[in-house]
């Protein structure tokens, strides 16, 4: 059983960390939307680089970290804006989140790594950090959560869901 989920996993971990995996357009798009407000691309840029938890605790009350830290914090897809290009992921909450769990889930084998590659490139990456974060076995248990928890908001845009959340944010 435990072979089963940690060998996709290592091997999808492996190919997204030589760059298999081209995000670079997303990246590219985010940035642009980011560039728009400087502010909030550096609290962005430092939760990714201390987590949302450490800057939620070392912002000021009523600054824009504090209140971008704190909607993440409450958000159950919140840690997902770590991953580079989740502010303009075009998927469906739903549909990510399936692919999520169909990923963590997977069988290995060769016949089967052709279709991973092709089908689960995006989530792959929101894959590798969660199993970064937590763990083969509790990141499945946190994508099932996260899954029940988003179900209001399934239905929308992973990276549109984001971008609603942080413009409550933002200075005007």
């Amino acid at each position: 059983m435990q072979f089963k989920t940690v060998v996709p996993a290592v091997v999808a971990l492996s190919l997204s960390g030589c760059g298999y995996f081209g995000g670079d357009e997303k990246q590219q798009l985010e940035q642009a939307w980011l560039a728009k407000d400087e502010q909030l691309q550096q609290v962005i840029e430092q939760i990714r680089s201390q987590g949302i938890e450490a800057v939620a605790k070392g912002a000021d009350a009523g600054s824009v970290a504090a209140c971008v830290a704190g909607k993440l914090e409450m958000d159950p897809l919140g840690e997902l804006v770590n991953v580079e290009g989740a502010l303009v992921e075009s998927a469906k909450v739903a549909e990510l989140m399936s692919e999520l769990e169909g990923l963590m889930e997977q069988d290995f084998s060769l016949e089967n790594m052709s279709s991973l590659l092709q089908k689960g490139a995006d989530a792959a990456a929101y894959a590798k950090q969660i199993i970064a974060d937590q763990g083969i076995e509790k990141g499945l248990a946190h994508i099932e959560q996260m899954a029940t928890a988003s179900e209001e908001f399934a239905s929308q845009d992973l990276g549109a869901h984001f971008q609603q959340l942080l413009s409550e944010c933002q200075q005007k």
